[in-house]
């Protein structure tokens, strides 16, 4: 049994009365994927943890609104399956020196700074990093950006989501709790044919070298970054994996 799931089955276990059997998210179908970070030379520099949902009748349903309206402890409780899910890969990605990042919202934050055992879990695998929601006020947050400074101060790793949505802004990389940003998709495909576009990215990495692109869809998309340096690429132009799949490609030469 794997570190996450002995710790489950030792201290973790939700009594049947706290379980929310109604909300949107029960009657709906769930699904674990790695969507790969892929760097400008082509290897894997890691995965972001992506939770798909579809109706009985295999409707997708957007991801966002089902997790943003779910109740407090069902948000908890899909933090231990995603910790679970991941379990049996982690020896493998700390082995090739590779992330893995999981979403969270404001109300995650929140938890994962006073639950202990989600704490403890997320303190102690070095892979992992949460990608913090860009629905995060920075500038007015105050009790968020202290609970990430908290966190931070205990060993976890954190992601800025979608910079450039208007909420994921300047002023959260002005922090310094990010070890890596995340550049809105469509702020990229509006920016990407810009003049003024690499200076805009020299001036992101003056606060946060890192720099990951999302919304990388084809070969123009990776000319216009050519001449960029930048941690990594995420989109459609590289194929989400299946998380049984992962061993199978990382034992291909780490690289797509």
């Amino acid at each position: 049994m794997t570190l996450f799931r002995r710790q489950r089955a030792a201290i973790w276990a939700l009594p049947e009365v706290f379980m929310t059997p109604h909300t949107l998210a029960s009657t709906l179908n769930k699904k674990f994927i790695l969507e790969p970070v892929i760097s400008p030379t082509g290897g894997f520099v890691g995965f972001e943890l992506l939770t798909r949902y579809t109706s009985v009748a295999g409707k997708s349903r957007n991801p966002f609104m089902v997790i943003e309206n779910m109740p407090f402890s069902e948000k908890r409780d899909l933090l231990f399956e995603q910790l679970n899910a991941l379990s049996p890969t982690v020896a493998l990605l700390e082995q090739r020196g590779l992330f893995v990042s999981i979403n969270i919202d404001r109300d995650m934050v929140r938890m994962v700074e006073e639950d202990a055992q989600l704490s403890w879990l997320f303190s102690i695998a070095s892979v992992l990093r949460l990608e913090v929601s860009e629905n995060i006020d920075f500038s007015h947050d105050v009790e968020a950006r202290q609970a990430l400074q908290q966190l931070k101060a205990r060993g976890m790793h954190f992601f800025l989501d979608d910079l450039g949505t208007g909420f994921a802004n300047l002023d959260a990389l002005y922090t310094g709790l990010f070890d890596a940003v995340k550049m809105d998709k469509r702020f990229f495909w509006e920016q990407k044919e810009k003049s003024i576009f690499p200076v805009l990215m020299a001036n992101i990495q003056r606060y946060c070298p890192k720099i990951i692109v999302e919304g990388v869809e084809n070969k123009e998309d990776l000319a216009a970054l050519e001449h960029i340096p930048l941690y990594g690429l995420q989109g459609y132009y590289f194929p989400a994996l299946e998380i049984d799949e992962l061993p199978q490609h990382l034992s291909q030469g780490d690289a797509i």
